[in-house]
């Protein structure tokens, strides 16, 4: 019997990762509730009858992340749309904005900052060098390097 929600410290470097960004703090109360609304749903998420060895972490009271070890049973079609059913719950009971695309995060003065990317022109003392949060991430191991410089990102046309 393999369990299926493990720690996230225990998911393999290699899990596969979904990231979702949330525009506003979430709070401590947030997170127990959404600890209560995720970890059911992970301990039975499943493809093709087959349980998935899965977690989640909330990092930097911003991004909510769920991880999949897919080298003991990949996912699919299905098994992700039930993943987004679940997390658009998540984000209507507590109004995240998890689906804003166009939000950007930015890592200035030690904190994260969620800023339409349209409005990064707008900030003080933000440059090509300046921090912001990778959300395209794929894998666990890419965590330790999420931070990149705007430069290299879609969004640098929106700095001067």
């Amino acid at each position: 019997y393999c369990r299926m929600y493990i720690d996230f410290n225990q998911l393999p470097e290699n899990s596969r990762l979904w990231v979702y960004g949330s525009s506003r703090i979430i709070q401590e109360s947030d997170k127990i509730e959404i600890h209560n609304i995720i970890v059911p749903f992970l301990e039975k998420w499943n493809h093709h009858g087959k349980s998935l060895t899965c977690s989640y972490i909330i990092l930097n009271n911003h991004f909510l992340i769920i991880g999949l070890d897919e080298s003991i049973n990949p996912t699919g079609g299905c098994s992700v749309d039930g993943l987004q059913k679940i997390i658009l719950e998540i984000d209507h009971n507590f109004a995240f904005n998890l689906f804003e695309r166009l939000n950007v995060f930015l890592f200035l003065e030690n904190k994260v900052h969620c800023v339409a990317s349209k409005d990064l022109n707008q900030i003080t003392g933000l440059d090509q060098d300046s921090l912001i949060f990778n959300l395209n991430i794929e894998k666990k191991q890419e965590i330790n390097d999420w931070l990149i410089p705007i430069k290299d990102t879609w969004c640098k046309r929106f700095l001067n």
